[in-house]
């Protein structure tokens, strides 16, 4: 009877949840990343003796896609579920938390509309949440809404003034850039619960961090890793930040969020005289979204998709913009929930067309690691510009980066190379390629290699794991020089990886 009524109650959400995970399973049929690719990569290595490993990737993703690998076929596709229901939970409990603190505040709140009230703001905040751009990004590389699903329950503690710091933990072990909220843990009037949640933190990240260490001899090896590849390597070629880059994740909310950014600072600015601002949580999602504004600012380079998470205080001042309306112009809930319901389906419908046509694109890939089979070359070492999405099939592609074309072949190792398909790291001329000893050759790619290579006479595969950088500590201390805290950092560096 309980989920009965549950459904009954949350009916329309489900809706939403139903549409949106089933996109989500759409656009990765249709789609081979490559990121989502090494993050499965990374759960063989970690769990099934894998011989591919990239040390500078976040390990969550792969932790839990570990576990689903023992479905085989299907594992990938019950990961997203996971992942969209874990940021369903998450978003309602949030959003009930934010209706009981906040919004009930602010709209009609009588006993008997008090549920209808509750569901709205829950429908409307999922609503705003799973916008173009979060159905884009959300699952396409494998961790964006996993880290935003972690970071709401830590908010959702956080707001409850309970112990929180596992769930920021959990966050930063999907996308390490939730460091930047590091600082929210010592957010508390209570001694007690900011000890609790460093020590919640430091409890959960530590396992990864052994690992590092025993690994690789540096308990932050792939944290430093992620950002001497992110930022510390790429302050050369750093974009401009640009405005207009904000509208992209924004879109068509903007006059709502206008609206509740306007409402909020209103709201401040009437209670500038008071000691205490109960409405904390207007302060915390200006926080939030000025934080990640800082973070995508300071990053190199500008990806729509490291925007992902402005998706959240988006959606908290596009709810207020919505409530502030409905107040004012004293629109009925029904009305609010069928026009959402209806740019949900069109939205949605939308991104189907997008991604209705995008397979074949990708089989050029699936088709050159059922040739490495066919031609008994496994075990084999075979470098390629498009390693990963192919090495995804049959663990024994690698890097080419700066290998010359000759002097790889010479040493007997193969090489793939994808004709229409060239990249910025490409050290070769692709109509030099024809010049070269072939093994096999299609329409989209050919096999270079000695004539009469075999599984016997190539350069066999090997377990790939190395570390993008080496000096680690080095690196991290570049972090606080401009405070003159370096040699500090590099010392405590040092002393804490002997």
């Amino acid at each position: 009877m309980k989920i009965k009524e549950g459904i009954k109650n949350n009916f329309l959400i489900i809706i939403l949840f139903i549409i949106s995970t089933s996109f989500f399973i759409f656009q990765h049929y249709n789609m081979l990343s490559w990121d989502f690719s090494s993050y499965v990569l990374n759960a063989k290595y970690l769990f099934y003796n894998g011989t591919y490993f990239e040390v500078y990737r976040a390990p969550m993703a792969s932790f839990i896609l570990g576990f689903f690998l023992l479905f085989k076929s299907i594992s990938e596709y019950l990961y997203i579920i996971f992942v969209s229901s874990l940021f369903f939970y998450a978003n309602i409990k949030l959003s009930t938390i934010l209706f009981e603190k906040y919004f009930s505040k602010s709209i009609e709140n009588r006993e008997n509309i008090k549920n209808e009230n509750k569901q709205l703001i829950i429908f409307v905040f999922y609503f705003f949440s799973l916008s173009y751009f979060v159905l884009l990004f959300g699952t396409q590389v494998g961790t964006e809404l996993l880290g935003l699903a972690f970071f709401e329950l830590f908010l959702a503690y956080f707001l409850n003034n309970k112990v929180s710091g596992h769930f920021l933990a959990l966050a930063f072990l999907s996308r390490y850039n939730f460091m930047l909220f590091l600082p929210f843990l010592l957010i508390n009037k209570d001694y007690k619960k900011i000890l609790k949640n460093i020590l919640a933190f430091i409890l959960v990240i530590f396992p990864w961090l052994l690992f590092n260490y025993l690994a690789f001899g540096n308990f932050f090896t792939s944290i430093i890793d992620s950002y001497a590849l992110n930022v510390f390597n790429r302050q050369d070629v750093a974009q401009q930040f640009r405005f207009i880059s904000l509208l992209k994740p924004i879109n068509w909310f903007l006059p709502l969020f206008l609206i509740g950014i306007f409402y909020s600072l209103m709201k401040i600015i009437k209670n500038r005289n008071k000691l205490i601002y109960n409405d904390k949580e207007d302060w915390l999602f200006f926080a939030v979204f000025l934080l990640i504004i800082y973070d995508f600012y300071s990053t190199p380079f500008k990806i729509n998709r490291y925007l992902f998470n402005l998706s959240l205080p988006i959606a908290f001042f596009s709810l207020s913009g919505t409530i502030f309306l409905r107040k004012m112009f004293k629109i009925p809930s029904k009305i609010i929930i069928i026009i959402f319901l209806i740019i949900f389906l069109f939205t949605s419908y939308g991104l189907y067309l997008n991604y209705k046509n995008l397979r074949p694109e990708y089989n050029k890939f699936y088709d050159a690691a059922k040739d490495i089979k066919e031609l008994n070359i496994e075990n084999c070492l075979i470098l390629s510009p498009h390693w990963v999405l192919i090495t995804y099939f049959t663990e024994n592609v690698y890097p080419l980066g700066l290998n010359n074309l000759n002097e790889s072949i010479n040493r007997n190792e193969i090489i793939l190379i994808f004709y229409k398909d060239t990249t910025i790291d490409d050290m070769f001329n692709i109509n030099d390629i024809d010049k070269l000893p072939q093994i096999l050759k299609t329409n989209n790619y050919v096999f270079l290699g000695k004539k009469g290579i075999s599984n016997k006479t190539c350069s066999k595969k090997y377990v790939y794991n190395p570390p993008y950088v080496k000096n680690h500590c080095e690196i991290i201390s570049t972090k606080f020089k401009k405070i003159g805290l370096d040699k500090l950092a590099l010392k405590s560096c040092s002393l804490i990886n002997p």
